[in-house]
């Protein structure tokens, strides 16, 4: 299907290029291929992003204001950039991302086609109190209700869009790419060898079953390294706490991207990703790229994501994950069926080319129907 070029605005997420969070990988991803694909994409970016402006990789970046505190930066970094997307009348469609900035899709889709993608129910994360999960809840009913499209990025999320809105969502997941084998020079900073430390990335969040796995790993004394790759903008306290009670053998990297977050994929001899809480995650999703085995937590959402070709353990239980664990490390030819298994699922589902062409389609469709 031929699409004619098309001028798109997307905001919601922090900013690309992505040095953190699936949905900015997402929308880094998919901006691209929008525009080699020959579309114009305008990418708002929020303040702090260290990217200053300008083109990257044909893709036009926004910097734009927010109030950035852990309640208000999303909204009103939305707020702004939503109202100079409507006033400036020079877009087709607006590409909202999330669903605490999607409570602000009544504001465009009035004016110009509105596309809202349904990442998580981030209003099910207990770093939230009452009021902001209302405003969450909020979110979630406007950009479902009042969008133009809405896309899921799994099918648990198009189920419950079915069953709580009797909507319609188009199934557009999250990706990840195949890459060559980088070299393992960037390990060396860290004092890791390749093969010979297990990974965990993600944001530092209590949703993502740290201490669960911190303290099943203290329970493993002749286990190599354990390297966790991530932070967190807000909530310190919460990491400064995971690092006291980390074991000694626990490597804390900080937020790594390009390279070097490629290498500590790469020549990991086991991803562990024991989340409470997710969308379709993007960490297991480039871990499986990457070849390597991964071990995820039961939740409806990580056995979606790996299907036959991961190993798991159930949610919030330290004995099972050090079994599991334990199990995973002792066995280097099962390690290697998941990592073959791992990288032939992500070829087959979870291809950015392919999400950017179906992504394309469903923005064809809210213009023709305007």
């Amino acid at each position: 299907m031929t699409v004619r070029p098309l001028r798109i605005a997307m905001l919601g997420h922090k900013g690309i290029p992505a040095a953190h969070g699936g949905i900015e990988r997402h929308v880094d991803e998919i901006a691209r291929c929008l525009v080699r694909k020959g579309h114009r994409v305008d990418v708002f970016n929020r303040p702090y992003h260290p990217y200053a402006g300008g083109e990257y990789e044909g893709v036009h970046i926004l910097r734009r204001p927010s109030i950035p505190t852990k309640h208000f930066d999303a909204g009103t970094h939305t707020a702004l950039s939503m109202l100079e997307a409507v006033a400036s009348r020079r877009y087709d469609v607006v590409h909202v991302h999330g669903i605490g900035p999607g409570i602000f899709v009544g504001l465009s889709r009035p004016f110009v086609p509105t596309v809202f993608t349904f990442h998580a129910q981030d209003w099910r994360q207990r770093k939230w109190g009452p009021t902001a999960r209302w405003w969450l809840h909020h979110g979630e009913s406007v950009a479902v209700r009042r969008a133009s499209a809405v896309i899921c990025v799994s099918r648990l999320l198009v189920k419950y869009v079915a069953e709580r809105y009797g909507r319609d969502a188009a199934y557009i997941p999250n990706g990840a790419r195949l890459v060559p084998v980088p070299g393992s020079q960037a390990l060396d900073g860290w004092g890791l060898q390749p093969e010979r430390y297990l990974l965990f990335v993600g944001r530092l969040i209590s949703d993502r079953g740290l201490p669960a796995l911190l303290e099943a790993y203290a329970g493993l004394p002749e286990a190599p390294p354990l390297v966790i790759v991530g932070d967190v903008q807000h909530d310190r306290e919460y990491v400064d706490e995971l690092r006291r009670r980390a074991d000694p053998r626990v490597v804390f990297t900080g937020y790594q991207t390009g390279p070097a977050l490629a290498a500590l994929y790469a020549h990991a001899m086991l991803c562990v990703h024991p989340s409470e809480v997710e969308g379709l995650p993007i960490a297991v999703l480039e871990a499986m790229s990457h070849g390597r085995a991964v071990l995820v937590s039961d939740i409806p959402e990580n056995l979606e994501a790996v299907g036959d070709a991961a190993a798991c353990f159930r949610v919030g239980d330290v004995a099972a994950l050090r079994e599991a664990l334990q199990s995973l490390l002792a066995s280097p030819d099962r390690r290697r069926e998941l990592g073959l298994r791992a990288r032939q699922r992500i070829a087959i589902e979870y291809d950015w080319e392919r999400i950017a062409t179906d992504t394309e389609r469903v923005y064809a469709a809210v213009c023709a129907g305007a």
